[in-house]
């Protein structure tokens, strides 16, 4: 065998290192992986929503396999740009601030890396940028103008446009217009009153929860026969931890659960779900003035619940083949069941049609 040494090494920029290894980035290189294409920008939308300042956003797919996002949150200033879409650079590191859009940086990057071609515009306060690429090379450079003559949707905004490469992909594969129209649901559920346009070939919507959960909890139990009113809505904090809750029982033996991080849905549940069921069945238990926190299968039959939980970006990871990952210590979810147990009890203290009802 020959020797391998340092000479062998071959150090490649970003652009070419997510290009050479999609699959890294994104999961896989099939539908599910093209859709994450998608939920990255999502996500920086998202990020804006946080902040207070998204209240519409348009998701289109074109037939020719493209995608258009339209926001009217605050735009990233023209001088950002080149660097956050050419770099990949990690955030402040945990326990500490990170630095200005720390958290669109990777999955902005990984967006335009992977596309054949994109175009990013931007506008705000009498000004517009525009910016276009191709392979996550920016041929044209962001130059401030004035709007004189140029009609746009709003005081501000950004609209983006790109084209996935083709070539990194499977052959043959678009966007899945139905995961991603559920995920347009989602995300309208976490953020109560933002309206999401949806439109792709055959399916054309206007998404709007003003309950937030509580209106995503009744779309998820419409064809069941629900036990209480109206689902239940109850909020915790915990630390730096904020965790939001609505559940419904529905008659059946049917449990469905629903969790969520920073607006990324966490399929494999987490530490916070944990704390949650945790919490009901303390609650359970002291509405029925029992010692012993109530064992699962005596409340879950039934259950459907959202999970929504809000956390510092510091305490999470992006690694999109486990969704998710968190870098937080012991403590969580016995933390959140302690903050939230009696909040439960006394939302459920007089609502019918729960499992830990007095029958006195």
């Amino acid at each position: 065998m020959s020797e391998y040494s340092q000479d062998d090494v071959v150090v490649l920029d970003a652009v070419t290192a997510v290009r050479k290894r999609p699959g890294m980035y994104l999961g896989e290189t099939g539908a599910r992986g093209l859709s994450r294409l998608a939920d990255f920008l999502l996500h920086a939308a998202m990020a804006e929503e946080r902040g207070g300042h998204l209240q519409q956003l348009h998701l289109s797919l074109g037939e020719d396999g493209s995608l258009e996002l339209l926001e009217d949150g605050q735009p990233l200033p023209p001088e950002s740009l080149p660097d956050i879409l050419t770099e990949m650079r990690p955030d402040g590191g945990h326990g500490t601030v990170a630095p200005p859009y720390a958290s669109l940086r990777a999955e902005a990057f990984c967006a335009f890396a992977l596309s054949e071609q994109y175009e990013l515009e931007a506008w705000e306060d009498a000004r517009r940028w525009q910016l276009k690429g191709q392979a996550g090379v920016i041929h044209e450079h962001p130059t401030p103008e004035p709007l004189q003559g140029v009609r746009l949707p709003g005081p501000r905004g950004t609209r983006i446009k790109l084209t996935p490469d083709r070539t990194l992909f499977e052959p043959g594969i678009t966007f899945d217009a139905r995961r991603l129209h559920l995920r347009c649901r989602e995300l309208a559920g976490l953020t109560p009153g933002l309206c999401i346009h949806f439109r792709s070939a055959r399916l054309e919507e206007r998404i709007q929860y003003p309950r937030g959960l509580a209106d995503l909890v009744d779309e998820l139990t419409l064809y069941t026969l629900p036990r209480m009113a109206t689902p239940l809505v109850v909020e915790a904090r915990w630390e730096d931890f904020r965790v939001r809750c609505a559940l419904q029982w529905t008659e059946g033996d049917d449990c469905q659960v629903w969790s969520f991080v920073n607006t990324v849905r966490t399929r494999r549940g987490g530490t916070h779900v944990q704390g949650v069921l945790a919490a009901l069945g303390a609650a359970m238990a002291r509405l029925r003035r029992h010692k012993k926190p109530w064992p699962r299968e005596r409340f879950l039959p039934g259950l459907t619940l959202i999970v929504a939980m809000d956390s510092p970006a510091y305490h999470c990871d992006w690694w999109y083949p486990q969704q998710f990952l968190f870098r937080t210590g012991w403590g969580l979810s016995d933390g959140l069941a302690s903050v939230l147990t009696p909040v439960l009890v006394e939302a459920l203290r007089n609502i019918d049609g729960h499992p830990g009802q007095s029958t006195r």
